[in-house]
């Protein structure tokens, strides 16, 4: 944490967390720096974190295209923190070291369609907050209403996460 950030958004330590955060601690699991600065904020963050599970758990989304979409928003908004966190994620959901280092140049060559749509949906959702028309149709060919809708709001969340992570300058946890 840079000295010139003000400690309201500094990571606070589990140990000072509001008492009605305990049901939200149960359910993070690992306790990371980005929920130790959201912590400052109780009720948002018990409102965030349902929102979370769905994207990181539930979605409708594959694992492989959540993650694709992620580490596509984390790169675009220069958060490597998010980067770092979502590699090893995105190694779990299947995708390979070379497709991860890939997601830095976007869309072009070597993707599969449905892998270069949502990549290019998270471009054009970054560069206009908007789904033009044509893109739509691409997403509707290959994904369900449910899928489309999830992407677009894990692209949203994590947009979101990056002006707090680059805001507070959340520095990547030590272990």
């Amino acid at each position: 944490m840079t000295s010139d950030v003000p400690e309201i958004m500094s990571p606070l330590p589990e140990a000072k967390w509001d008492s009605r955060l305990d049901s939200v601690l149960d359910r993070l699991g690992t306790v990371l720096n980005v929920h130790r600065v959201m912590a400052r904020h109780p009720d948002l963050m018990a409102a965030w974190t349902p929102l979370r599970q769905h994207i990181a758990t539930a979605g409708s989304l594959a694992p492989r295209h959540r993650e694709l979409a992620i580490l596509r928003v984390a790169h675009r908004s220069g958060v490597e923190y998010e980067w770092h966190h979502h590699v090893a994620r995105g190694r779990v959901a299947g995708l390979s070291d070379e497709e991860i280092e890939a997601v830095r140049l976007g869309p072009g060559g070597g993707w599969s369609d449905e892998d270069a749509t949502i990549l290019a949906a998270v471009d054009q959702l970054l560069d206009s907050h908007s789904l033009a028309a044509a893109s739509r149709v691409l997403l509707a060919s290959k994904f369900s209403v449910e899928q489309t809708l999830d992407l677009i709001v894990t692209v949203g969340m994590y947009l979101t996460l990056a002006m707090l992570i680059n805001t507070a300058g959340i520095e990547i946890e030590d272990n």
